[in-house]
């Protein structure tokens, strides 16, 4: 497969091509439009879960589904 070199591919596309990893977990946050402006991996997820502003952590799957759901919402706005 040869790409162009403005090829790029969002984090929604690569989710659906690839295999989920287990045990990956993703944090996600939210605009005041209610459109996902942030999404980051966590390495560490037993650790990061002790703190006392830990946000919630999807897996691989979850995440998909929330990117999935953003995107229509979008797609319907414009």
């Amino acid at each position: 497969m040869i790409l162009d070199k403005n090829y790029n591919m969002t984090l929604r596309q690569q989710l659906k091509k690839n295999k989920t990893v287990r045990g990956r977990r993703w944090t996600v946050r939210e605009g005041k439009d209610g459109f996902i402006t942030d999404v980051k991996m966590i390495f560490k997820p037993e650790e990061y879960e002790k703190f006392k502003s830990a946000r919630t952590m999807y897996g691989d799957k979850d995440l998909l589904n929330l990117l999935e759901q953003n995107y229509e919402k979008k797609k319907n706005n414009s």
